[in-house]
């Protein structure tokens, strides 16, 4: 139980963290053969969930996004509530190298309408670049918890599949001890029934112990079928039994499983309210 409970831990300390460790940072990205200043942070979760919580989050706003020269583009949108001046913001999505479930998210801002290349063409569109590269910093501040819930609502599924699949199992588990059940009764009942034969046929027998050669043959080699019948039913049985004692064992184990998986996803969706 107290690993279990490490488990529960680990599940809700690792992505509680997340808030305090992501920051955005300031970066470059390469546009063009020049390197443009951006905004950039790292996500600790797939680039299809980083992706799928961008489009949401802009959706809410208003805003749909297009494709251009590798960018995600939201066009005359807003880096805040209280900024006046509409920007174009290009996004891109990256896994990073050697980390398969590490993401960076580049936020490349312009002026709306502007081309990328003329941002840096005066002092005074360096400041501003700086400016909005300071605000696009803040937008993915905002943005990592949306894209933690993303990421939740994708483990809490994925958890959900994890403990059907555990239960179902469980339940086969249970079947098989039920027909294992039935077929030692079934066994014990063939093992009874050939001890009756058995007896029947030893008075059978010893009634015409002074019958002919032919006859004699024949009631000897019944009872030898009849004994080699409980010898191999005998057999089948101890299989059986050994197999029912091995299912309650793995019914045992997999129960275990069950719950662990269980209180996994319970402190997911606890998670999940909270957000």
């Amino acid at each position: 139980m107290k690993r279990y409970f490490l488990l529960l831990l680990t599940a809700l300390g690792l992505s509680l963290s997340v808030h305090a460790q992501v920051q955005a940072y300031d970066g470059k990205i390469d546009y063009q053969k020049t390197l443009q200043p951006a905004a950039m942070v790292e996500l600790p979760y797939s680039q299809d969930v980083v992706e799928t919580a961008l489009k949401d989050y802009m959706g809410k706003m208003g805003y749909k996004g297009s494709s251009s020269k590798g960018f995600t583009v939201f066009r005359s949108a807003r880096l805040d509530s209280a900024d006046n001046t509409p920007s174009d913001l290009y996004f891109k999505i990256e896994r990073k190298r050697k980390e398969r479930d590490v993401t960076i998210l580049t936020l490349l801002p312009t002026r709306s309408g502007q081309d990328i290349l003329q941002r840096l063409s005066d002092s005074s569109g360096t400041a501003m670049v700086s400016t909005q590269v300071q605000e696009a910093k803040a937008f993915l501040n905002r943005l990592t918890p949306v894209v933690d819930a993303r990421n939740t609502d994708v483990e809490v599924s994925r958890q959900q599949d994890l403990v059907k699949k555990n239960q179902k199992k469980l339940s086969n588990l249970a079947d098989d001890q039920t027909s294992l059940e039935k077929k030692i009764r079934r066994l014990q009942s063939d093992i009874s029934d050939n001890k009756n034969e058995q007896v029947k046929q030893t008075a059978l027998m010893q009634d015409n112990i002074h019958s002919d050669d032919e006859t004699m043959k024949k009631a000897h080699k019944k009872m030898d079928k009849l004994l080699d019948d409980q010898g191999s039913l005998q057999k089948k049985l101890r299989k059986a039994l050994d197999e029912l004692e091995q299912n309650r064992k793995d019914q045992d184990a997999q129960q275990q499983e069950v719950t662990k998986q269980q209180q996994i996803l319970d402190a997911l969706k606890a998670k999940q309210v909270r957000m």
